[in-house]
Order: C-alpha cells, then structure tokens, then sequence
C-alpha cells in the first residue's frame, strides 16, 4: 500500500510533459496578464513622467525582449518545447540578436541612415540585446530544472512501477503456490534438489526485495538475480527450459536499471518457451563494443507473430532505459536469426 501511496502521489505531483521542455516558457497560451501588467507600468510612468527617456527606455527594453520571445515562441511551435541544446542555443542567440536590432530601429526612426554609424548603433543594441539575454538565459535555466526535476519524478515513477510489476509478476501468487508445489515435491522425491531450489528461491525473493528498494544496481546483481529466477523455474520446466549467461567480469559493475533485465527474462519465458511444446534455450550474454555494453536477451521460442501486440513492460523498458541514461542508451526487440526472438540493449559502458 505504501508504493500505491508513492505511485499516486508522483503521478499527482509531476506536472504535464509539455511543461518541462527547454522552451516551455515560450508558448502562446497565458500572456495576456503579462502584456496587461506591461501596458499598465508603461501607462503609470506615461502618466508620471510624461514621454521622458525613462520611457522611451522602457519601450525599446521591452520591444527587445518581446521580439526575442516572439522569435523562440514560433520556433518552439515548429520544433517542440524540447530540442536538444544545440538546436536551443543558436536559436536564443538569433533571437536575442534580433531582439537587440528592433530596439535599435526603434531609437534611431526614421533616420535609418544612422544606423550605418557603428560607434553609436553599438550602445545601443548591446542594452536592449543585453537585456533581451537575461531574461531569455533565465527562462531557459528555469526551464531546464524543472526538466530535471520531471526526470528524475518520471525515473522514481517508472521505479515504483517497476516494484509494482515485480510484486505482482514476479512473487504473484500463481508463481509462488507453483514454486512451492514443485519444493514440495522434490522434498518428498530429491532432498538435494529441494535444497538448491530452496537456495535459488531465497537468492530470487532476497534480490527482487533488494532491488526494489533502491533506483540503482549493476550488470552483474542483475544477471545474478535472473540466474535465480531462471533456476527456479527450471526446476519447474525441467528439460524444457535450458539457460546461458554469459558476461566478462569487467562489465560486472556497470550501472544498470533494477529489474528491467528481469522484465525481458519473464518476456522471453512467457511469451518464447512455454507455448513452445518442446520448450527451449534462454541466453543472456553482455560484451563490450567500443565504450558501449551490449546486453541480450536470446530465447528460441515461438517467435514473434506478425500482427502482435508490444509485449508487457516493454514501454517501461525504453522509458527507463531513456531516463537513467539520459538518452545514451538503445532497445531493440526482432526477431532471432533461425526462431525465437532477441531483445537487445546498447548502454554506456563506463561505470562512472
């Protein structure tokens, strides 16, 4: 009940994806009480002062920065609110730039022959460009913070989703009561079986509780708990389950998200070997290609059909992979060379 209560309360707490994305300040929506509460300080000083330089200062700050915003708000309409850095930067300078030339125009109109004067053009695009930069360089910061802080809300969500699954996949009732059927049995018939199974079940339970409390874990905890995993249900299957891992020891310790090597397992078990009548062989192996570790999932089962559905967890399986490697990492499920199928990772092999 307790993670129920988390899940709720970060999915009520996170706010909306189009709100978190770089240039999510710079949208249309919501700017009539910013523009009212302009025309209002522009009007009191109008008032005040009369047209003085204060004012005409005022105007040009204000025209500069309304073009800069105008500029990042229609490119967002065509890219999104969220491109990556390098679409963002040239974009915001572009438009500060621009930003800095209207104010320009406004304060030498119309002897549009001045502004061929450098020396006196200068001063002023670099307060009116100056000005337009802060404020765009503040909404931007702003901006990526809280896309950082909906990346990490969606990495404990995805967590705590992925507990949920465990909890209810993994230790469910129907893959408990089986188990201790099978323990049962072999007590009765092969007391040294119903050891190792017994073992291979405390390493499994001990694993998944472990992991299910923690954001991170690497490589080699997670091939070690689908090694119990896959123990336990040879006991179950018998002949018609078969295993492999196969990983060098200097990829042991690179990160890895807990219990989503788990999820591809249970994938290839469930929907690969057990329609299978004959049953078949699982294989896990991880290598190193270049500063990239390649982690698989090879099983040949039944296959993947033509007109079938994304397997379960799957979505879960691109969207963590995507938030706890910041991009860097790949998924790709196809079918295997001869049958079966095979779902790969591509993730960073540093374990910095």
């Amino acid at each position: 009940m307790k993670t129920l209560r988390e899940l709720f309360a970060l999915r009520l707490a996170s706010p909306p994806p189009d709100a978190c994305g770089r240039l999510s300040d710079y949208r249309w929506a919501g700017r009539v009480l910013p523009v009212a509460a302009f025309v209002v300080v522009a009007a009191v000083i109008w008032l005040w002062l009369g047209p003085s330089s204060t004012f005409w200062v005022l105007i040009k700050l204000w025209f500069a920065y309304s073009t800069a915003w105008l500029v990042l708000a229609a490119f967002a309409a065509l890219r999104g609110h969220d491109p990556p850095w390098h679409v963002v930067i040239p974009a915001a300078l572009a438009a500060v730039t621009l930003g800095g030339i209207v104010a320009a125009l406004i304060t030498f109109a119309p002897n549009w022959a001045a502004l061929l004067d450098i020396p006196r053009v200068a001063p002023e695009w670099s307060l009116a460009a100056g000005f337009a930069a802060f404020f765009v360089g503040l909404s931007l910061v702003t901006a990526e913070l809280r896309r950082r802080d909906r990346l990490a809300a969606d990495t404990r969500r995805q967590l705590l989703e992925a507990r949920l699954q465990a909890l209810t996949a993994q230790i469910e009732p129907h893959f408990l009561m089986n188990t201790l059927a099978n323990l049962r049995y072999l007590i009765n018939s092969d007391s040294k079986a119903a050891s190792q199974m017994l073992e291979h079940l405390a390493d499994f339970f001990q694993g998944a509780l472990d992991r299910s409390r923690t954001a991170h874990s690497t490589l080699g905890q997670e091939l070690e708990l689908v090694a119990s995993y896959l123990s336990i249900m040879q006991f179950r299957l018998g002949s018609r389950l078969h295993f492999r891992i196969t990983a060098p020891d200097e990829l042991a310790d690179v990160p890895f998200p807990p219990l989503l090597l788990q999820t591809l397992v249970e994938n290839a078990l469930r929907h690969g070997i057990e329609p299978k009548s004959e049953g078949g062989v699982i294989e896990i192996t991880a290598e190193r290609r270049g500063v990239d570790a390649v982690v698989r999932v090879c099983d040949d089962g039944v296959g993947l059909a033509a007109d079938s559905q994304p397997r379960i967890g799957l979505r879960n399986t691109r969207e963590r992979l995507a938030s706890f490697y910041q991009g860097r990492a790949s998924f790709e499920l196809e079918p295997g060379a001869e049958c079966g199928t095979v779902a790969a990772i591509s993730i960073p092999a540093s374990t910095a």
